[in-house]
């Protein structure tokens, strides 16, 4: 079957254009229709994504709150644990006499030939006892002496007769006191 159009050409035309015009419109509205939807779909994707952003931010604060607060009491307790050991530290230095300075102090007493072989101190006496050898009898007598005169540092020495027994190769022992201006 055939279709004559009978209009005039004008006519004929004005049909056309404006099949193509409702044509065009209707392109239009679907592209306004569909700018509208994915308008709308990107506005709730964001709103979504936004509230899920904010919700996750609160789980990383309360996360890192919780950290803080174990991490925190560990390195707390590590911190209290250094300070008790430093103040230890601190009260035994302080609490601790300077025996540096009473062996300077007694290091120049001996005369030549005297040979220190033991130096015992007891803390909590402040006695210094020594044990050594001698050459001679006066050697050994000279020490005694020597640290009798030192009485700045030292004072009570005692003076004991089996030191004076053998007139040579004298094994010796003397004890003594420390005076507390030394310890300081």
């Amino acid at each position: 079957m055939r279709i004559i159009n009978l209009l005039p050409k004008k006519r004929q035309k004005e049909i056309r254009y404006v099949k193509f015009l409702n044509g065009l419109f209707l392109v239009m509205w679907i592209s306004l229709a569909s700018f509208a939807v994915v308008f709308i779909l990107q506005f709730m994707a964001k709103a979504y994504l936004q509230g899920r952003l904010s919700s996750v931010e609160r789980e990383i604060e309360q996360l890192k709150q919780q950290v803080n607060k174990q991490d925190n009491a560990q390195i707390k307790a590590e911190i209290v644990n250094i300070n008790n050991k430093i103040l230890d530290s601190k009260n035994l230095a302080e609490s601790s006499p300077k025996w540096s300075k009473v062996l300077k102090a007694f290091a120049v007493l001996p005369p030549d030939g005297v040979r220190i072989n033991s130096f015992n101190v007891d803390p909590a006496e402040k006695v210094v006892t020594i044990r050594g050898f001698a050459p001679t009898r006066e050697l050994a007598i000279e020490l005694y002496d020597i640290i009798k005169a030192d009485s700045e540092n030292f004072y009570n020495v005692n003076y004991p007769l089996e030191n004076l027994v053998k007139a040579t190769d004298v094994s010796f022992y003397y004890k003594f006191y420390i005076r507390e201006s030394l310890l300081k």
